[in-house]
């Protein structure tokens, strides 16, 4: 009589734990795409952006093993671990140094190494970019439509930064020059 109560509640337990689970994973893939308009003016290698991913991967995936019980396989628990703790330590490293930046501001002119244009929004226009070689890091910026003829005639861009919280550049400001 004591097995058919305990079973139920931890079948209930299962459930719960997993929508948890769920739950914030959603959350960190919403926070993950917020980041992603950050990394856009963020000046960071990617071999740190792995380092955190992977880091917020392993302290998610060892705390799910150890306290979390739940219905999932090892390799589901992993996926969940890579998008929960590796988007939040993701969004957590670039918001940071973001929210924190040095307010001190450095106006600084780079060559334009590549133009392009992103594919056509709903609006149906191709945002223009230019790749520049941030002191030694190629980083591209994306530019408004209005902005698709002036890109083609310019061939430098004078870029305003400030240092984030972890030493990373933070772009305030970019504007084309001829």
């Amino acid at each position: 009589m004591t097995q058919t109560k305990t079973a139920p509640n931890k079948q209930l337990k299962i459930i719960t734990n997993e929508a948890i689970l769920t739950l914030l994973s959603l959350i960190s893939l919403i926070l993950s795409v917020w980041g992603i308009l950050i990394y856009r003016m963020t000046i960071v290698s990617n071999k740190y952006l792995f380092a955190g991913v992977a880091f917020g991967t392993i302290i998610a995936f060892s705390i799910i093993l150890m306290f979390v019980k739940n219905g999932y396989t090892i390799f589901q628990n992993l996926i969940g671990s890579v998008v929960l703790g590796g988007g939040l330590s993701y969004f957590t490293m670039l918001y940071f140094n973001q929210r924190f930046a040095n307010s001190e501001v450095f106006n600084e002119e780079f060559e334009i190494i590549t133009k392009g244009t992103l594919g056509r929004s709903k609006s149906g226009c191709s945002q223009p970019y230019a790749i520049v070689d941030f002191h030694g890091t190629e980083k591209q910026l994306v530019f408004y439509c209005d902005y698709a003829q002036t890109l083609k005639e310019c061939s430098k861009v004078v870029v305003s930064y400030s240092k984030g919280l972890f030493g990373f550049d933070i772009i305030r400001n970019k504007q084309l020059a001829p």
